[in-house]
């Protein structure tokens, strides 16, 4: 197949368990994916990063068809410093400035497609499948959201055995470490991402009882 009739698509990438998924999902697929990171002043971001490029780095030599890894730079207004990192965390209008910083990088590329990994698990206005739907509208692109309406643990399981969920990073405390980027292991996201590798192989010593 011609790279020109191969389809395209542009997804949300910060190297966390969902996006990191959702980027292997197409890859699998066989499509051309073009992982974007969206910067927007937080303080765990740039740790996040340099992990997503490492994690980048390993997906590219299993994979030809994944693009470069972009990076958009947002000004956020929000008084970061002062944030209270806790499980209430919630980023304003988070997923609006995702998917139109992804179309707009998408229409350079002629790309009509962008993915994100939400799971409409979080009480957050911004974050179910109306919302979604609204900003499928206003951006005039193909909106893809395949994970919406799924748990973490459901995730996992399902892309377990293709993924290298090891080398995820979801925390918003991280440090380096002898060379390394660690997780804090105490903050919302680093137990949520636990938990789910957790159930999975609670599951399957489960399984193998049977």
């Amino acid at each position: 197949m011609r790279q020109g009739n191969i389809p395209k698509v542009v997804v949300l990438f910060s190297g966390g368990v969902e996006s990191t998924c959702l980027l292997y999902m197409y890859l699998q697929k066989g499509w051309l994916v073009y992982p974007l990171y969206v910067k927007s002043g937080y303080p765990w971001e740039g740790l996040e990063l340099e992990n997503a490029k490492r994690l980048w780095q390993y997906t590219k030599k299993i994979h030809k068809n994944l693009m470069p890894l972009r990076t958009i730079n947002l000004l956020n207004p929000e008084p970061l410093n002062r944030r209270r990192h806790d499980k209430d965390l919630y980023m304003p209008l988070r997923n609006l400035n995702l998917v139109t910083s992804a179309s707009i990088y998408a229409s350079t590329k002629s790309i009509k497609r962008v993915a994100i990994g939400s799971l409409d698990m979080y009480p957050f206005p911004d974050n179910n499948a109306e919302y979604m739907e609204d900003l499928r509208r206003l951006v005039g692109m193909e909106l893809l959201t395949p994970f919406m309406g799924m748990h973490k643990e459901e995730v996992v399981k399902r892309f377990a055995n293709h993924v290298p969920l090891n080398k995820t990073l979801s925390c918003i405390l991280p440090r380096k470490q002898g060379g390394r980027i660690v997780a804090c292991g105490r903050c919302e996201k680093c137990k949520e991402r636990e938990d789910a590798i957790q159930s999975l192989l609670s599951y399957e010593v489960i399984g193998s009882m049977k």
